[in-house]
């Protein structure tokens, strides 16, 4: 008698809207990663205002997004599969650069955010220990990066043990998290410290805005993760677009007030000088200490964030795998339903990027090459879609006013993506060196798509899907994998 077939692996289905909401929460840490630095190089009233129209845009956007998980709610990766089920007709590669660039805008945000926790942590307790285990060109690894370290493998490890522990771990201090937020948003006008907004320089020019733009852009538009989780929520449709729309609505209104009250009761030098921790120093302002609790509390909320940026890069990992766009080890799930494979290599990528770049603007330029590059694919991918599969069922389903707004969206993020790449000396930290890991990054997505297409499934490198028409509907048989 034969031994029965082994059972894969599965994603489980465990997860309801709110618990996409606290996984993305933490993306409102992005407040205390650039845009105090975005303050400090183009000026307050700039800086907040490209901040607002950033999470506008990403409100839309994940409308769209909505739209296209619900068509595919067996597909995880998030946007960037979108992209390449909407691409692979006119142009395959592109599905691949969308999805590796997508994994590379989440992944090396691991290593941005530990550095920043690693660097309010010395400020906070640790400000004499300045010793450093040793030194790569300009990067000086000390104990900032020490931290960093143990916070990218804590991360990962939870992220392997399962996604409802990690969602769980959010939600405590997500709850928390939420109300320093609302003392830095409220408390100026409350307690009567809100002073207005003096500029303290010149005015930026047009170039310096729209480059950072493009360095802000992950930390906003980075609500869509919701969408990677797709597959695993109980009511996918009903679900991720609570999730999508919830989660923008409040990044609106986090990013609109924080900054705009934090500028208004510090000063605009005071966030300059203070770009990471000037949150910390605008509540111990407000109420006379409490410095350690809230240094603590954000750096809790950075972790948060470490823990949906490696689960949301481990998921695109897989899912650009499993659709046979790159090398098939990581089309592997664990016992626990986990991605580990992708999640160890995003791990071991981010470890060297912190000993090799180092610097918070720096992973900044270098990764988003790749992530806003994924996003107007995605965004355009929804357009194809439209056009080239009608009837397709769509349990979500925008209206035509939605189309324009679509192309609107697109054209932007291509132009902040042209602009911020080409003019990296504007970020005033970084520049040739990061651009070109951005693009070497992406160069290997084309050489594991070929590898996987020549080598793995030993057939030709395929450009257009042109032999096989564009199903109508999707095909009837169920997914092995949900």
């Amino acid at each position: 008698m034969s031994a029965p077939a082994t059972e894969q692996p599965q994603l489980h289905k465990t997860l309801r809207w709110h618990h996409g909401f606290v996984l993305a929460l933490p993306i409102a840490s992005g407040l205390f990663i650039s845009v105090g630095f975005a303050i400090g190089a183009i000026g307050a009233i700039p800086a907040i205002a490209v901040a607002a129209a950033l999470a506008v845009v990403a409100l839309l956007q994940n409308h769209l997004f909505a739209e296209m998980a619900a068509m595919f709610p067996d597909k995880p990766g998030g946007i960037a599969v979108y992209a390449t089920e909407a691409w692979k007709r006119y142009f395959a590669p592109l599905g691949a650069l969308a999805t590796f660039g997508y994994w590379c805008g989440w992944a090396l945000v691991l290593s941005l955010v530990g550095l920043t926790l690693g660097s309010l942590v010395q400020a906070q307790w640790f400000p004499e220990q300045t010793w450093v285990l040793f030194a790569l060109g300009d990067v000086r690894f000390g104990l900032a990066h020490v931290i960093s370290t143990v916070a990218i493998v804590a991360c990962t490890a939870l992220n392997v043990l399962g996604i409802k522990i990690a969602a769980r771990f959010n939600q405590v201090i997500g709850a928390v998290f939420i109300f320093v937020l609302a003392v830095l948003a409220i408390g100026p006008f409350v307690t009567g410290t809100f002073t207005g907004i003096e500029p303290a320089g010149g005015v930026a020019d047009w170039k310096s805005i729209l480059v950072w733009a493009y360095l802000l852009a992950w930390a906003i538009y980075g609500t869509e993760l919701c969408a990677a989780f797709a597959p695993e929520y109980k009511d996918t449709a009903r679900d991720t677009f609570r999730a999508l729309r919830t989660v923008a609505l409040f990044m609106v209104a986090a990013y609109a007030l924080v900054p705009m009250a934090a500028t208004g009761h510090l000063g605009e030098v005071a966030i300059s000088e203070n770009p990471i921790t000037y949150g910390v120093l605008s509540v111990q302002q407000m109420l006379g200490g409490a410095s350690g609790i809230v240094t603590a509390v954000l750096c809790g909320a950075l972790f948060l964030s470490m823990i949906s940026s490696s689960a949301d890069a481990g998921r695109a990992l897989y899912g650009v795998a499993r659709e046979r766009m790159s090398v098939r080890q990581f089309d592997k799930l664990n016992r626990n339903g986990m991605p580990a494979r992708a999640l160890w290599f995003t791990m071991a990528v981010n470890l060297l990027i912190l000993a090799f770049v180092g610097n918070p603007i720096g992973i900044l330029i270098a990764s988003n090459i790749g992530y806003v590059l994924a996003v107007p694919l995605a965004v355009i991918g929804f357009l194809l879609l439209r056009k080239d599969r009608p009837a397709w069922p769509r349990p979500i389903k925008l209206g035509r006013a939605w189309l324009p707004v679509a192309v609107v969206v697109a054209a932007f993020n291509a132009t902040i993506l042209a602009v911020g790449a080409t003019n990296p000396g504007l970020s005033y930290a970084g520049g040739i060196k990061e651009v070109l890991i951005g693009l070497g990054l992406l160069g290997v997505s084309l050489l594991l798509f070929g590898y996987r297409q020549i080598v793995q499934d030993r057939g030709r490198l395929t450009i257009r899907e042109l032999s096989k028409p564009t199903p109508a509907t999707p095909d009837p048989e169920p997914s092995q994998h949900v």
